[in-house]
């Protein structure tokens, strides 16, 4: 007998709906064991289950339905252990569940690019990203053209002659709602097909030389100013698209450059203000979708977080090279929004498997999410999504306990925190620290950077060395309640206590080690 796989029904859960996770079984033979399901809240264990299994020789799935939950957002693990009427242990699995009014609280974004026609693993695609809790889905370059969004026929070719299927469309939209993803479905601001181009010159971009603004040879950009022909025209698109697909919302691109552009009459174009009374005119039109706009290069920024959009999508590129830049990304678009969540595009090749746990660990200690996985569980490593890479089987499991940790953590990790800056913390060097205060909870989020020469996200480097016997000194007054730690490093992803002691007006802790990152939940509440 063997357990072979633990993970939620559904990619998140709504306040009132019946929770529910599957257990994938395998036997050589007719048998029958326990499952031992332990279910907690944060530090709190709220239920412990033990259900009989008969099993049939071979692979089978158990469909474990819990209770409701009314609380959102709310954060849960799931530890599931296999035993025989001996108590032999047949296999151990960890997963995480959370409870959202919407998606939108906490953005967990994954992406789709083959619309193939005739493809027959749409269902098994979106099976694999619920197992890492991705609620919601790009579908990238899905359309026909960019300034003609939906193909006149149900099978097309898009701009660069990749054969794609509306009917495949359809059907991933259908198996993502189905399993509780959102489909944005991406659409550029600016850019139109170099012969739709060509019957409007006068709606394009300009340099300051007058000569228009060309984009990789097949693309021309346009003037995406309120009320122009373009973008009056690009909006009717989105009417169009809304009319044909159930999508939920709009991804909207742009390329980070031009920064300054002309119109055809030779007036500058605030394109920054563009950009945001586009996203405005969106939401004027579809109240009720979502839209996010690509901040290329965390540019810009200032105006797209206090635009209408829902969540911060930004791309980061090697004009911000270290990982503390990536801490400040998250945190200023958190700030600038005023706590819309963070979604942070970073390209890093599979062969980097290091350097991809360490911008996770920053990047959802501070606050955000990151798109990082697609179809087939493959990672994101081009700019060009579907140059999409295999990840090694370490690196894939190693992604999947950090995105189970993000959710099981969720309540601490999320956007909704608060930044919590502490003076006067004593850590061993090559220690970085990372703040939150939720309800009562202090967390330290502790990043380390031992051995490691190179702290661009960017350049290949090893794993840092893994340190022991980690003593924390916290300047501290009031009561605590408790101190427990947990890492997505380890295999076990519960919370356990460790020992602390409050001496001269400090917070004492001792912790055993730390890899990459690990989490630090100080209990204030009582």
């Amino acid at each position: 007998m063997q357990l072979i796989d633990l993970y939620p029904q559904k990619s998140f859960f709504q306040p009132g709906e019946a929770v529910g996770f599957f257990v994938d079984l395998y036997a050589e033979k007719v048998n029958h064991g326990h499952l031992q399901i332990r279910i907690t809240h944060l530090q709190e264990e709220v239920e412990s289950l033990d259900i009989p299994v008969n099993l049939d020789e071979g692979f089978q799935q158990l469909l474990v339905n819990w209770r409701e939950v009314n609380r959102a957002p709310t954060s849960f693990g799931v530890d599931v252990a296999f035993e025989d009427d001996n108590g032999r242990l047949f296999g151990s699995r960890s997963t995480a569940f959370d409870v959202l009014c919407s998606w939108l609280e906490y953005p967990r974004y994954g992406f789709v690019t083959d619309f193939t026609p005739g493809r027959r693993d749409i269902a098994e695609t979106i099976d694999l990203l619920v197992r890492h809790h991705i609620n919601s889905l790009q579908f990238y370059d899905w359309g026909y053209r960019h300034d003609s969004l939906l193909p006149t026929a149900q099978t097309y070719l898009d701009p660069l002659n990749r054969e794609l299927s509306l009917s495949v469309v359809s059907e991933f939209i259908n198996a993502a709602h189905e399993r509780g993803l959102s489909v944005m479905p991406y659409l550029a601001v600016y850019a139109s097909s170099l012969e739709f181009w060509r019957q409007h010159k006068d709606w394009g971009l300009f340099d300051k030389q007058k000569n228009p603004i060309l984009f990789e040879d097949f693309l021309a950009l346009m003037d995406p100013s309120l009320d122009t022909p373009w973008s009056n025209h690009l909006l009717k698109e989105c009417d169009r698209l809304m009319e044909a697909l159930p999508f939920d919302g709009f991804h909207v691109d742009q390329y980070g450059e031009p920064k300054i552009a002309f119109n055809e009459r030779g007036e500058s174009v605030d394109l920054p203000v563009a950009f945001r009374n586009f996203i405005s005119n969106l939401k004027i039109r579809h109240p009720e979708m979502a839209v996010t706009f690509n901040a290329v290069g965390n540019w810009p920024i200032e105006q797209l977080a206090i635009s209408a959009q829902d969540f911060n999508y930004i791309e980061v590129w090697p004009n911000s090279p270290e990982y503390w830049d990536l801490y400040h990304i998250v945190s200023q678009a958190l700030l600038l929004s005023e706590s819309k969540p963070v979604v942070i595009a970073l390209y890093q090749p599979a062969e980097n498997p290091a350097n991809i746990l360490m911008a996770n660990a920053v990047i959802y200690a501070s606050g955000g999410t990151r798109i990082l996985l697609g179809e087939g569980e493959r990672l994101l490593s081009d700019p060009y999504f579907p140059k999409h890479q295999a990840l090694p089987p370490n690196l894939q499991c190693a992604i999947r306990r950090y995105n189970d940790f993000c959710v099981r953590f969720g309540e601490w990790l999320g956007p909704w925190n608060k930044s919590k800056p502490i003076e006067g913390i004593d850590l061993p060097p090559g220690i970085w620290s990372i703040y939150r205060e939720t309800s009562g909870w202090l967390i330290i989020n502790l990043i380390n950077i031992t051995g490691l020469v190179n702290l661009r996200w960017d350049q290949i480097h090893d794993p840092p060395e893994i340190i022991h016997d980690i003593q924390i000194s916290i300047p501290f007054t009031g009561n605590i309640h408790g101190v427990w730690l947990a890492s997505p490093d380890s295999e076990n992803l519960s919370l356990s206590k460790v020992p602390w002691q409050i001496k001269n007006g400090m917070l004492k802790i001792e912790i055993d080690s730390l890899h990459y990152w690990s989490l630090l939940a100080i209990n204030m509440n009582g």
